[in-house]
């Protein structure tokens, strides 16, 4: 069972009852991290990575229990146990009705009684967003009263922030505005960069005249 804790904004993953998430000293992912832009539970016939525990002050960038998932079949078949090749020997298997999982998955990928106006609006704006190739969404977060910054990665080469106007009051329709903005041309995006490969000082390729190198690092 997937429960969501709102308070903590936290997902907690039990297996026949017992808390997953929480064992160890442990702590439930982020919501962000699970279930935007995709509900990473959502099992396919390739084998698809979840995080269900994980460091309760760093989050899974520090230490993670990660489940492996695949449909087969009739059944949803969880490879779950801490991150890494070292702890390999060391996952457990958990098969579960194909039917009942979709279920549960459905239902907290529904559930977004967790989002602030501020989630609510990175996950609108990111889920489905067509991107330019190589391109993927990361989050989203408010800049002060009036601007939301876009957050989005060239794995391995670049880091992009596109700015765009906020109004706390209207997430849905600053989301929609973010949209219409991401799906015209990247040269046309209000961004900035960062190379994530050191020395590195040109901009990438497909940047605009008007994008410009973040001061933020």
């Amino acid at each position: 069972m997937l429960s969501l804790s709102v308070e903590h904004l936290r997902v907690i993953v039990r297996i026949d009852g017992d808390d997953v998430s929480r064992a160890d000293d442990n702590d439930g992912p982020d919501p962000w991290h699970v279930l935007v832009p995709v509900n990473r539970f959502a099992a396919t016939g390739e084998f698809t990575t979840a995080t269900i525990a994980c460091c309760p002050s760093c989050g899974p960038d520090c230490f993670a229990v990660e489940a492996r998932i695949r449909r087969e079949g009739d059944v949803v078949r969880w490879e779950w146990g801490r991150r890494g090749a070292r702890w390999e020997g060391e996952r457990r298997t958990t098969l579960f009705d194909a039917g009942a999982y979709d279920a549960e998955v459905a239902r907290v990928g529904a559930e977004h009684g967790w989002e602030t106006p501020e989630r609510r609006a990175g996950r609108l704006i990111l889920t489905g967003l067509a991107l330019p190739p190589r391109i993927e969404g990361v989050k989203v977060h408010a800049d002060g009263a009036d601007e939301l910054v876009v957050w989005l990665e060239e794995p391995d080469e670049y880091q992009i922030f596109v700015s765009v106007p906020w109004d706390r009051e209207r997430p849905d329709e600053s989301a929609a505005e973010a949209r219409a903005l991401l799906a015209g041309p990247a040269a046309r995006w209000p961004a900035q960069w960062h190379s994530i490969k050191a020395l590195r000082e040109d901009p990438p390729a497909y940047a605009g005249p008007s994008w410009r190198p973040t001061d933020w690092f």
